[in-house]
């Protein structure tokens, strides 16, 4: 029977008293790998000049150093970061708008930062310390960009941008929705359409209310029917574009409503909608006659306003209505602004 094979092996570990070793990893660390080789090159082209040895070639490929490389713990942590950052995206909209979901955002937002500072400051692409500083500065303000964009406000709008075709016909209709994502009742919480087209104003749009998302807004009726609690003004910004600036009077906790918008004539135009103001205090009711009203407020300059609303009973009439100045309702015109 023969014996089976046995294999042996030996470790051996020194110490390196290479005086040279911590200057060399000292200039690494200051001015990077390509600076190092560089200098390597101008003293081996010193000491070896092109017309002195006849192998001054093979000794200048035994001597050369191969290029740095990122390790291994740098990628992962590469991938680490790029994996909370697609958590982060995908998790965002779940996140309600409260000292919780604002927590958790910072958080992963600051994990991403950290697991990107010793990858940065290591790079083999990177010279020197202060390129790397300033590469490490713009990665910071990119988390801290994407940490706003998915930063959970109280107020949500979705889509926030669509388009008209030039090539498409009257009768477009893009629906949006509009939520709270708080724990808190919401009053007076402002949407805004904003147009942007060289040949459409104002008044070839038309805003509605979806049966399911219209509520009654009060006591005060006009011509015996009662107005939805969603009201709106056409009003322009500073840059003279039309703006739909709506009021959503009251929106529970995590409560949601949808809102279209429809062009009237065949343009092109793009469509920007974004939140506004909101209060958490219920706001008054004004009662003058059979009209009702609430104040409300803009987080914008706005001119030349023509208020709008619409009534509960959607079977009634699915339109806007469009108000003279001392309230009245005009069936389908629009008023002109006071002079």
């Amino acid at each position: 029977m023969n014996a089976r094979p046995q294999t042996t092996a030996r470790i051996v570990a020194h110490t390196d008293t290479n005086p040279i070793r911590p200057a060399e990893q000292r200039y690494v660390h200051e001015h990077g790998s390509q600076a190092y080789q560089q200098l390597l090159r101008r003293l081996f082209d010193e000491l070896f000049p092109p017309d002195g040895p006849k192998y001054r070639s093979e000794i200048k490929a035994v001597c050369a150093m191969p290029e740095d490389r990122t390790s291994r713990g740098d990628v992962a942590l590469w991938c680490f970061a790029a994996v909370m950052v697609l958590v982060l995206f995908l998790l965002a909209p779940q996140l309600s708008a409260d000292n919780t979901g604002r927590a958790v955002t910072m958080v992963i937002s600051v994990a991403i930062f950290a697991c990107s500072i010793h990858p940065t400051l290591h790079s083999p692409w990177l010279h020197s310390n202060i390129s790397r500083r300033i590469v490490l500065c713009f990665v910071a303000v990119g988390i801290a960009a994407f940490g706003w964009i998915l930063w959970p406000y109280s107020l949500n709008v979705s889509p926030t941008n669509v388009r008209f075709a030039n090539r498409v016909a009257a009768g477009q209709t893009y629906s949006f929705r509009f939520t709270n994502r708080s724990d808190k009742d919401l009053y007076a919480s402002q949407l805004k359409f904003r147009i942007h087209s060289r040949t459409l104003s104002g008044k070839d749009f038309l805003t509605n209310i979806p049966t399911t998302s219209r509520k009654a807004y009060g006591e005060g009726v006009v011509g015996m029917q009662r107005f939805a609690d969603i009201q709106g003004l056409l009003c322009h910004d500073s840059y003279q574009r039309p703006v739909f600036s709506i009021f959503v009077f009251h929106l529970a906790p995590h409560e949601s409503r949808e809102i279209t918008i429809t062009n009237g004539r065949a343009g092109s135009a793009k469509v920007g909608a974004t939140t506004g103001f909101f209060s958490t205090t219920p706001q008054p009711l004004n009662v003058n006659g059979n009209v009702d009203s609430t104040p409300v407020r803009s987080d914008e300059a706005l001119s030349n306003c023509q208020s709008f609303g619409f009534l509960v009973d959607a079977h009634e009439h699915e339109g806007m209505y469009w108000f003279n100045h001392q309230g009245g309702k005009l069936d389908g015109m629009i008023v002109p602004p006071q002079s």
